[in-house]
């Protein structure tokens, strides 16, 4: 797999990375997962082998990857950089739910997943000052306006390895072009977009995981 020569390749090249990742992965059983997340459900084996159908070994082989996190009573608590608790950079807002996420790239593909808008609350992380993000299927919007998104490109091994370190903690919102570039120096390449391209790369990343 390439790295992108041109800022335009980085968002085909990142679906490549994600579905590499997730390529040996039950992706139906994910996105059940997800949605329920997103609806503010309680998501486990039983309930996700009742509603749709699926035979609740296969929806166990699919917790049991290093992916999922459960709790006690075999209750999905995060997957996907997505959580119902913990410290990540994210706020993701529904009218059921509020949820944690990893990156700002995850975040936007999530609305990918609900019917409506969503707001998604995070900080620059130079200027610490906030940022809110309107989401939704039809595009993104940013507050304040013009905030910029960075994206990097990480090697396969790099990304399946250590997705945190490599990817997801400098795939961050900023609320200008000058922070994004201090923000994203040690990364390489990093690539500056605005909030609406970021949800273009968003919408191609879902349609590469659940074709």
């Amino acid at each position: 797999m390439m790295k992108p020569s041109e800022p335009s390749d980085i968002g085909d090249y990142i679906s490549e990375l994600f579905a590499e990742r997730w390529r040996d992965h039950d992706r139906a059983v994910l996105r059940h997962t997800l949605i329920g997340m997103v609806g503010g459900q309680i998501v486990n084996a039983r309930s996700l082998s009742t509603k749709y159908s699926i035979p609740e070994s296969k929806v166990l082989a699919a917790f049991a990857t290093d992916r999922y996190d459960l709790n006690g009573s075999g209750d999905v608590i995060d997957v996907f950089g997505v959580g119902i608790a913990g410290q990540l950079p994210f706020e993701f807002q529904t009218q059921e739910s509020t949820l944690n996420i990893c990156c700002a790239l995850v975040s936007v593909m999530m609305s990918q997943l609900t019917p409506g808008q969503n707001t998604i609350l995070s900080v620059d992380p130079v200027s610490k000052s906030p940022i809110k993000v309107i989401s939704g299927p039809s595009g993104a919007t940013s507050y304040p306006n013009g905030a910029v998104i960075v994206l990097v490109a990480p090697s396969i091994d790099e990304f399946c390895q250590d997705q945190w370190n490599s990817f997801c903690k400098y795939v961050r919102f900023y609320e200008s072009e000058e922070n994004a570039s201090l923000g994203s120096r040690q990364a390489s390449p990093a690539v500056q977009l605005s909030v609406q391209e970021l949800s273009g790369i968003a919408q191609s990343l879902s349609d590469t995981l659940w074709p």
